[in-house]
């Protein structure tokens, strides 16, 4: 997938490391809720057939989006210190990892 600034995920984000994040994100989402009409909004945006935005306006989108920061803060407020930063450095690899799959 082009990590160029053509691509609206980059544009969005301001970097493609940010931006192979939240396509990974995106693409977990559509695979577990398979069959919705969320499912198929997102795959729209992956596909570039739609925009970012119309996510934002997807009420079902927008809760799944909630209640997963919500486990996500739970979740971090439950670690260490040191567990944090093994997660920051995994989550770091997957970044790279992610664009040097791009670019290869």
């Amino acid at each position: 997938m082009s990590t160029s600034t053509d691509d609206p995920l980059v544009a969005h984000t301001g970097s493609p490391e940010a931006a192979s994040l939240l396509r990974r994100n995106l693409t977990a989402i559509a695979n577990q809720h398979g069959g919705t009409a969320t499912a198929r909004t997102v795959r729209e945006v992956l596909a570039g057939q739609r925009d970012l935005s119309d996510l934002e306006g997807d009420d079902d989108f927008m809760g799944l989006v909630r209640k997963g920061v919500r486990q996500y803060e739970d979740h971090l407020a439950s670690l260490s210190n040191e567990e944090k930063e093994r997660l920051y450095a995994e989550a770091r690899e997957i970044a790279e990892q992610d664009e040097r799959d791009a670019t290869a």
